[in-house]
């Protein structure tokens, strides 16, 4: 096998941006960070002291010298260092040594745009209250909507708390998208309008021609359109209250399926949504929380790379359509929680446009990349195309010959590309962004659903007269109320340092990249015995996962409790703990992984798919090690790769003794 290039054969072109980017393991960047800081804060101060300098003073220098003030200024300057004390047991993500959650430490730029914008206080619900942070917000929308391939004319977004805001909104949206319709053909009826559809089918028809089942079942497109297409052929007043009087979100569930049983005769069985078995837990919370049920959650089976599986989800599809059951949405991933794996987006989306053509189904199709969002800036080359597998890896020097798959696929790149065909997508800053929390991001190909969700609270209605975008006035159309402006400059300020392209946080990811490849080979040569490290398939992006195992091990129950103990050593699950290196660990549970896991059980070579099952919540632990250290691949700085298989080797050995011991 060839030896890893070294500095000498190949520098990245962002290398040195790179070291500029953050503060540093050791705080090289220090001073910079420093003067950042100072920066912004004394151009606040300058600020404060020249708005209305007639005023005068409040604080007087004589109310500075008082026993109160200097009991109260003795009284924070006490507890701030106890605080800075409390903050030193705190999880060093910004070190080599961690590799656990999708964490790491922010870029400067977000840290100093958070921080500037912070004393300022602004709250993005309205123009009022923020009268720059929510232009920037709007800004960095349409730049998140750039690289993900959406037109940044006909889409919209917005910063959320998080991921978990960010999918409701996006299946909120995609359940009155769906519902749309048939409000219409109410409100058309009510207000005799004689109104044309575009069904799935791709032919124009009359509304109140069309079925129930056809109805549910037009295209997001189309079910737009029909919304423009009622409000020229009426009043707006009267359109308005026609719609609200048959839409789901004004009726509430039981009395929306009341009419429908009255208008239809036999309604359909509630509507399902689809999602990849490995999607993250909270879209169990979201279904939940908007009524829908979580009995409505269909899983849709994964293959052996942990992607959602085409034909699987075809067959789901098929069955789903014979049983006359409506699809709400379909949820892909791109970037999951356990493996950063990518789905086959492309595949997903020509699975869709089948189940349009074949069986006239058409549902809401939506990219979960809250992690792996960002990964889309590693296509986009700095005049904005897209950039082929490989020119990417040209871009990326010489890699290693060996038996890994080179990165990345013309299929991964396909995938990305393939995010310009969601109806929405979700992403997180405050992940692959290196963004502070929080800082969500949900983005809409079709700006006009928004209207469906608006609430027009009066005290955020805009000025009659002016001229003010009512993009500006945010609250309209989003789930949160309050919410830090600080967010929005601190991802705009990054967006300028990194761009989102080959030059920024492109060339970023692809170094995590290199660094997660470099600890998935070195996991996989290292003479461990007589431990044997069983690697799951190589990552999409930069999450690594494995299992160790031991001859002396005979059963699945036996290896779980290795790796729980090399994961008790090796994370901060114990109070008090630091290990010398950090990961975390995961399960791998019936029916999630049902299409991924019998490989691993095969290499394991300690029970088959039966005992996994028969093990229930329990499972198969599999340790995972998220590398979002750019830094780790890198020839000239500390060998974390090395020192990391040392020490889980180490860590496996003790694990082992102490399984050993009585009660152990």
């Amino acid at each position: 096998m060839a030896d890893v290039p070294t500095s000498s054969d190949f520098v990245p072109p962002s290398r040195d941006a790179l070291r500029s980017w953050f503060l540093g393991p050791r705080a090289e960047n220090a001073e910079l960070l420093e003067r950042l800081l100072t920066e912004a804060l004394r151009d606040h101060v300058f600020w404060r002291r020249n708005h209305h300098p007639e005023d005068g003073f409040t604080i007087r220098e004589m109310d500075k010298r008082t026993p109160g003030y200097d009991g109260a200024v003795a009284t924070v300057t006490e507890e701030l260092l106890g605080l800075l004390s409390e903050l030193k047991r705190g999880v060093p993500f910004f070190s080599g040594r961690y590799k656990g959650h999708m964490a790491f430490e922010q870029t400067i730029a977000a840290q100093v745009g958070y921080f500037a914008a912070m004393l300022y206080n602004p709250n993005n619900v309205a123009i009022e209250a923020s009268p720059v942070t929510t232009r920037l917000e709007l800004e960095v929308a349409r730049e998140l909507a750039t690289m993900v391939g959406y037109g940044p004319k006909r889409s919209w977004g917005h910063l959320t708390s998080g991921g978990t805001v960010a999918n409701f909104e996006a299946l909120w949206v995609a359940r009155n998208v769906i519902y749309l319709p048939l409000a219409a053909r109410g409100a058309a009826d009510e207000l005799g309008l004689e109104l044309e559809v575009t069904g799935s089918d791709g032919r124009s028809a009359p509304l109140k021609s069309l079925a129930l089942r056809e109805l549910v079942n037009i295209p997001p497109d189309a079910a737009m359109d029909l919304w423009e297409a009622m409000w020229e052929a009426a009043p707006r007043a009267e359109v308005n209250q026609a719609l609200r009087e048959h839409s789901l979100q004004h009726l509430g569930y039981q009395e929306y399926v009341a009419r429908l049983d009255r208008a239809f005769g036999d309604p359909l069985p509630p509507s399902v949504v689809l999602v990849a078995s490995t999607a993250h837990y909270s879209w169990e919370k979201i279904v939940r929380a908007l009524g829908i049920g979580s009995n409505q959650l269909v899983f849709v089976p994964v293959n052996e790379r942990f992607r959602l599986d085409p034909d699987a989800l075809w067959e789901t599809v098929k069955e789903l359509t014979e049983r006359n059951v409506p699809i709400l949405a379909c949820i892909s991933v791109c970037g999951t929680t356990e493996e950063s794996a990518v789905d086959r987006l492309d595949r997903v989306v020509e699975v869709r446009e089948r189940a349009r053509e074949e069986l006239g189904v058409s549902f809401h199709l939506h990219s979960d990349a809250c992690y792996g969002g960002y990964a889309a800036s590693v296509i986009r080359s700095a005049e904005g195309g897209v950039r082929s597998a490989e020119e990417i890896r040209a871009g990326m020097g010489p890699q290693p010959e060996d038996d890994l798959a080179a990165w990345p696929t013309p299929g991964w790149v396909a995938s990305m590309e393939a995010l310009s065909r969601a109806d929405s997508v979700t992403i997180d800053p405050h992940k692959l962004g290196y963004i502070p929390y929080p800082a969500g991001a949900i983005l809409f190909r079709d700006r006009r659903v928004r209207e469906l969700v608006a609430v027009d609270p009066p005290y955020l209605l805009p000025t009659q007269g002016l001229s003010s975008s009512e993009d500006l006035f945010l609250g309209r159309f989003i789930f949160e109320g309050s919410k830090p402006g600080a967010a929005a400059a601190a991802v705009w300020l990054s967006h300028k340092a990194l761009p989102l392209d080959e030059r920024g946080y492109g060339a970023h990811i692809e170094r995590t990249v290199v660094g997660a490849r470099a600890m998935y080979r070195r996991l996989g040569e290292v003479d461990a015995a007589p431990f044997r490290v069983v690697l799951l398939p190589e990552p999409d992006i930069n999450i690594v996962c494995f299992v160790v195992t031991h001859p002396k091990l005979g059963s699945i129950e036996e290896v779980n409790r290795l790796n729980e103990g090399i994961y008790a050593r090796m994370s901060l699950s114990e109070p008090g703990a630091q290990p010398d290196y950090i990961i975390t660990r995961t399960r791998f549970q019936t029916p999630i992984y049902d299409g991924a896991v019998e490989p691993i059980l095969d290499e394991l070579g300690v029970g088959g798919v039966e005992d996994w099952r028969a093990g229930g919540p329990e499972g198969l632990v599999v340790l995972r090690s998220t590398v979002m250290d750019p830094f780790l691949g890198e020839p000239d700085g500390p060998d974390h790769v090395t020192g990391f298989v040392d020490v889980l080797l180490a860590e496996a050995a003790d694990a082992l003794s102490e399984m050993a011991e009585p009660g152990g």
